[in-house]
């Protein structure tokens, strides 16, 4: 898993240091810099590996929630929180206890229980860019005398905008490159716009508005599928972050569909920050579509990208 910064809203109100026997917990005030954020992460992960010892410590019922909403919301969570149709998935766990606080043993079954929760309601949905925004978890005691303990879970999510960038909508076909327009049930429309044409567009014109200032010190680094694999890729053509294609002499023209679309969308902030020289920003990005005809057919994308130093105008 990639290293990621918990931004979340949900799980910073609220802080306590799990402690090594029982209870004592520290809450600072909310800090949403940088370093705290890192110094909440790392807490988080470390919580995370105490569940797995099962060990007999506890925690009161406040910070027991912090922590197992955090966990679950930096596990499954962790993006860029842009999302278009957003829905909720609601789930409750019920446990016998006190009620005031509890062990690891029984957070570590919580944990284990709304993961896979998670898990099938990932699995249930249809869309490529299906993600969940945040996790929202809440304990309370029912006041039975058998002590039963409703620990309940609030996901929202939805269509994932694609990190920073639009993304393809439903008829978004395209034919990989050469200006060959749309293609599947939609040939014959687009005009001489291709897949990578298209993506160059969303690539430089990002959701967010761009500070004031110019760039000095610009240099152009060359990225291509092979230098990313990734089987995790959506499209029938490859195991790449960029798109790469090896037709073996079948006559296939690759035809792009929104979700391998999207999927590249999603990819380019781990490019851009992969191939980044140094403390230099990015600028923007040309894609090219090309075609090697040799001992084998291969078509693919290949990505110029542009960094330089950023100078903020005062």
């Amino acid at each position: 898993m990639k290293t990621k910064y918990l931004t979340l809203s949900l799980v910073l109100i609220t802080l306590g240091i799990l402690g090594c026997n029982k209870d004592e917990v520290t809450k600072p005030d909310n800090n949403n810099d940088l370093k705290a954020s890192i110094k909440i992460t790392q807490q988080l992960l470390s919580f995370r590996e105490k569940l797995k010892l099962k060990s007999g410590s506890s925690l009161p019922t406040d910070s027991a929630t912090w922590y197992l909403e955090g966990v679950l919301n930096f596990e499954n969570a962790n993006n860029n929180h842009q999302f278009d149709g957003l829905e909720f998935f609601y789930d409750t766990l019920v446990i016998y206890n006190s009620g005031s606080s509890f062990t690891l043993p029984e957070l570590s079954n919580a944990f284990v229980y709304f993961s896979n929760k998670l898990e099938l309601i990932a699995q249930s949905q249809t869309i490529s860019n299906f993600a969940f925004n945040a996790i929202d978890i809440s304990i309370t005691p029912s006041g039975l005398k058998n002590g039963e303990t409703k620990i309940a879970m609030v996901v929202g999510a939805g269509s994932n905008a694609v990190g920073i960038y639009t993304a393809f909508g439903s008829t978004d076909y395209w034919v990989w490159g050469f200006e060959g327009g749309k293609c599947g049930a939609y040939a014959g429309q687009g005009g001489t716009s291709d897949a990578a044409k298209q993506l160059k567009y969303k690539f430089n014109h990002p959701l967010a508005l761009p500070t004031p200032g110019y760039y000095t010190d610009i240099e152009s680094i060359v990225a291509y599928g092979p230098d990313f694999p990734d089987v995790n890729n959506p499209g029938p053509y490859c195991d790449y972050k960029i798109f790469y294609f090896d037709a073996t002499n079948t006559g296939i023209w690759p035809c792009l569909a929104p979700d391998e679309l999207n999927y590249y969308l999603s990819t380019m902030p781990y490019i851009i920050n992969a191939k980044r020289p140094g403390t230099k920003a990015f600028i923007n990005v040309d894609v090219m579509a090309l075609f090697w005809l040799n001992y084998t057919s291969e078509y693919q994308h290949w990505y110029t990208l542009n960094y330089g130093y950023f100078q903020q105008y005062d």
